[in-house]
């Protein structure tokens, strides 16, 4: 049986950013965030924090998880993770507001697509 270094697929389909095989191998994934992209996930995140401190009946911790997912789409780069764990934390507490809901989702929307 001969060895194998590399990387054998067989059949379906495989997507990768990165891969690599074989001693000492490194594989870097470099992904380039558009600025235009960026700026529209900046703007739905506004808008959002405009609805929320609208509505006087929800916790003054949603508001503040909206400053800190705002401010972390105001960073060079956002941590994708931290913004939308956020976005479910408020999306949960104002499941009762129609509005606040679709905002959430646009603000979703935007930054998955750019991070």
């Amino acid at each position: 049986m001969s060895k194998n270094d590399g990387i054998k697929i067989n059949g379906g389909q495989v997507s990768v950013g990165a891969m690599a095989a074989g001693d000492h191998a490194t594989a870097t994934n470099v992904s380039a965030v558009s600025t235009d992209s960026l700026a529209n996930a900046r703007a739905e995140m506004a808008r959002l924090l405009e609805l929320l401190r609208a509505q006087p009946e929800l916790p003054d911790q949603s508001v503040a998880m909206a400053e800190l997912a705002e401010h972390e789409l105001g960073k060079e780069e956002p941590d994708k993770g931290s913004v939308l764990r956020l976005l479910d934390l408020i999306a949960s507490g104002a499941k009762s507001i129609a509005s606040i809901g679709s905002a959430v989702t646009a603000v979703q929307q935007a930054v998955t697509a750019i991070l």
